[in-house]
C-alpha cells in the first residue's frame, strides 16, 4: 500500500510534470552541458471523506533578492524559494475559493472556515533551508572548505546581522537559530528568512497571512512530505519544537495556536534534484529561474529576478498590472481589495496602504505580537515599512 508520504510527494511531481517546460530547469552549455538543478515544492489539499488527493499550488526556486534589487511597488517577488512560492500561490487559489460556489469553506460568514473534511499538506523536494537543514546538511558538507563572508558596503551589513541571526550555511552547532538567505556566506546577504523560519511561522500564524486572515480563520498544514536531506528529528526542532517552546505559555487569540504538523519522508524522487542528478554522475548547476502555479491557472508562470521572465524591471516606476506576477504583494492586494469590496465594503470606505490594511487585521497581530515576544523568534528581520507603503495601484 502507497503511503501517505509517497501519495502526497507523487501529486505535486504529476502536475509539475504536467505544465510547459518555460522556466523548467534545463542543460546549459554546448561544450560543457551541465545539467540545472532546483527545489519542487507544493500544497495538496486532501478529502479525508473520499482519499483523495488534489495539487492545488507548487513552485520551484532556489533564488532571492538581496536589499538593493527590493521594489518598493510590490510588483516583484523578494522570495523565490520554492516552499515560498507554493504558498504565494496558495494565497491566490485560496481567494479564488472565497468566490467559488462549491468551496473548501464552510461558513457563509466572515471570517470563513476551512471545511473540517480536508486536510492541507505541504511537499518539498528537499529539506527546507535553514534551521530544519543543518543536521543532514552539516553530515553531507565538508564544513572546513566552505565559502567564508566577504567585506561587501552593504545597506544591511553582515556584521549587523551576525549580531542577531546566522547566515544559513554558518554556525553548525547553532540549533534552533533564526537564518537569513542565501546560506553561502560568500553571496550578498538578503532580508529573507529561511524557509525554515518561515514554515514555523506559519506553524503559529497560518499559512493564510495577515491579509486573508481579513476574510478567513487561520489554516494551518497537517503534514509536511520532505524528499532529499530529510532528518526527522532535525525537521521537528525546526517546525514544530521551537513553536510549542516559544508559545507554551502565550495565550493565543481564538483560532490561533502552536501547530505541530507531521514530518514524513518520502522515497519519490524529483528528477530535477540536486542529489538525483548528482548520482547520475553530471555537472549541475542551480536554476536561474523559478516557476508557479495554482489551480485555476492554465500554464505555471516563470520568474527570473522575482519579474516574469523575459520581462525586465522598471527602475523607478511600477511595473505594468499584465507584466506582474499575480502571486507578488501588489496582485494579491488587487485581487483581496475586489473581494472584500463584495464581501466588507465597510473596510473599503478608506483608502488603505498594504501595510496599513495588514494591521487592520486585530487577531494575527495579536497572535504575530506573542510569537515576536518569544526567545526563539525575537530577532526576525521584518520587512521595513517603506516596502509596503504602496496602494492598491501601486503607488506610494
Amino acid at each position: 500500500m502507497v503511503s501517505l508520504a509517497d501519495r502526497v510527494a507523487q501529486c505535486v511531481i504529476d502536475r509539475y510534470l504536467k505544465l510547459p517546460k518555460r522556466g523548467k530547469p534545463t542543460a546549459k552549455g554546448t561544450d560543457s552541458v551541465k545539467e540545472e538543478w532546483t527545489v519542487l515544492a507544493g500544497f495538496v489539499i486532501e478529502d479525508t471523506g473520499t482519499n483523495e488527493l488534489e495539487c492545488v499550488s507548487l513552485g520551484t526556486g532556489l533564488k532571492c533578492q538581496h536589499r538593493q534589487q527590493l521594489s518598493r511597488f510590490g510588483d516583484s517577488v523578494h522570495d523565490s524559494h520554492a516552499e515560498v512560492i507554493a504558498r504565494r500561490a496558495l494565497l491566490v487559489y485560496l481567494l479564488d475559493q472565497l468566490c467559488n460556489k462549491e468551496s473548501i469553506f464552510t461558513k457563509t460568514t466572515l471570517p470563513r472556515q476551512l471545511d473540517t473534511k480536508y486536510k492541507l499538506h505541504l511537499y518539498t523536494s528537499q529539506c527546507p533551508c535553514g534551521d530544519a537543514a543543518i543536521g543532514p546538511l552539516h553530515a553531507t558538507l565538508d564544513t572546513d572548505h566552505l565559502p567564508q563572508a566577504k567585506r561587501r558596503r552593504t545597506e544591511h551589513s553582515d556584521s549587523v546581522i551576525a549580531n542577531r541571526i546566522v547566515r544559513g550555511h554558518q554556525g553548525f552547532d547553532s540549533l534552533g537559530t533564526l537564518r537569513l538567505k542565501p546560506g553561502r556566506a560568500d553571496s550578498i546577504p538578503t532580508m529573507s528568512m529561511s524557509c525554515s523560519d518561515k514554515i514555523a511561522r506559519w506553524n503559529a500564524l497560518g499559512v493564510q497571512g495577515s491579509l486573508l486572515a481579513l476574510l478567513i480563520l487561520p489554516i494551518y498544514i497537517s503534514s509536511i512530505v520532505v524528499g532529499d536531506l530529510f532528518d526527522h528529528s532535525s525537521i521537528d526542532r525546526a517546525l514544530n519544537q521551537r513553536v510549542s517552546s516559544a508559545l507554551d505559555s502565550k495565550h493565543m487569540p481564538d483560532g490561533y495556536k502552536a501547530n505541530e504538523c507531521a514530518v514524513l519522508p518520502t522515497s519519490v524522487e524529483f528528477e530535477r534534484s540536486q542529489l538525483v542528478l548528482r548520482a547520475r554522475n553530471v555537472d549541475i548547476v542551480t536554476a536561474d529561474a523559478s516557476i508557479y502555479w495554482q489551480k485555476g491557472l492554465q500554464a505555471s508562470v516563470a520568474l527570473v529576478n522575482g519579474v516574469k521572465q523575459g520581462s525586465k524591471n522598471a527602475k523607478g516606476q511600477c511595473q505594468k498590472e499584465k507584466l506582474r506576477p499575480s502571486i507578488c504583494k501588489l496582485s494579491l492586494f488587487g485581487q483581496f481589495i475586489a473581494i472584500a469590496q463584495e464581501l466588507m465594503p465597510e473596510l473599503l470606505k478608506t483608502t488603505w496602504t498594504y501595510k496599513t490594511i495588514k494591521q487592520r487585521s486585530t487577531k494575527y497581530q495579536q497572535a504575530k505580537a506573542l510569537w515576536l515576544d518569544s526567545d526563539q523568534f525575537k530577532d526576525w528581520v521584518q520587512c521595513p515599512p517603506e516596502y509596503e507603503a504602496f496602494d492598491r495601484t501601486g503607488n506610494v
